[in-house]
C-alpha cells in the first residue's frame, strides 16, 4: 500500500496498519491465535496470499514475531477496543446481512468457552443454521474441561444438545444484542436434546469479547 506521505502521526500509523485485514489480524492475535491456521479460521474470508502478505508487513514493522504480538503489537489492543466501542455506539457500522458468517461465528464461540461451567463429562453441541447451505449450515462443538474442538463434519459422536437457529438470531445473541431468553423466542430457534444440559448451556459461553455490556461495565 502506498503511504499517505504525511507527517501526521495518524497517517503514519495508517501507513502500517491501515490496509484491509491488518487490524483484524491483530485482533485475532490478541484473542489467542497462534498459527497461520488459527488466523485462517478466525478470518475465513481472507485469501491465504493476502494473509501471508499482511503478516510480512506486520513482521517488517516489528508488530508480529512468529505469530505473537511484540510489545508494539500488543499496544494496539486499546485501538482495537475503541474501534469496537465506536461500532457499537454508531449506526454508521450497524450489523448487516453481509456481516453474518457462520464459520467466523462458531470459531469465536469455540474460543470463548467457560470451561469451568461445563459438565464433568464431554458434551457434543450441534448447531444448525437454517438459512445457510452446506457446508456452512452445521457445526459440532466437542466440549470438555480439558479441551474444545470445533468440527464442520459429523464425527459420529452422539449429540447431547442441538441448537437450531438462523444466523442473524445467533449472531445477535453472541454480540450481546439479545439475551439467551430472547434468542429462544426468535422465530425458528429451537433447542432440543438432554433437558438438564438445555437449561445450563447458555452458561458455557462467555460470548463476544466486545458486547455492549463490556463497555457499560467499564464506564
Amino acid at each position: 500500500m502506498a503511504g499517505y506521505g504525511q507527517f501526521c502521526a495518524v497517517a503514519r500509523a495508517l501507513d502500517v496498519v491501515g490496509e484491509r485485514w491488518t487490524l483484524l489480524i491483530v485482533r485475532e492475535l490478541l484473542l489467542g491465535a497462534a498459527s497461520f491456521g488459527d488466523l485462517c479460521r478466525g478470518l475465513p474470508r481472507i485469501p491465504r496470499a493476502t494473509l501471508s502478505a499482511r503478516l510480512r508487513t506486520l513482521r517488517a514493522a516489528g508488530i508480529v514475531d512468529d505469530y505473537h504480538l511484540t510489545e508494539a503489537g500488543a499496544a494496539l489492543a486499546p485501538v482495537v477496543r475503541e474501534l469496537a466501542r465506536w461500532a457499537i455506539a454508531t449506526d454508521s457500522a450497524a450489523l448487516r446481512e453481509d456481516h453474518l458468517d457462520t464459520a467466523a461465528l462458531t470459531w469465536d464461540m469455540r474460543r470463548r468457552i467457560e470451561a469451568d461451567a461445563l459438565p464433568d463429562r464431554k458434551v457434543v453441541l450441534a448447531i444448525e443454521f437454517t438459512d445457510r447451505p452446506a457446508p456452512d449450515s452445521r457445526f459440532w462443538l466437542h466440549l470438555s474441561r480439558t479441551g474444545i474442538d470445533l468440527c464442520r463434519d459429523d464425527t459420529g459422536a452422539p449429540v447431547d444438545v442441538w441448537l437450531t437457529t438462523s444466523t442473524r438470531a445467533a449472531t445477535e445473541w453472541w454480540i450481546g444484542n439479545l439475551s439467551w431468553e430472547q434468542l429462544l423466542q426468535q422465530p425458528g430457534v429451537r433447542v432440543h436434546g438432554d433437558h438438564a444440559l438445555q437449561h445450563q448451556m447458555h452458561r458455557w459461553f462467555k460470548r463476544y469479547v466486545f458486547t455492549p455490556d463490556t463497555f457499560a461495565t467499564a464506564t
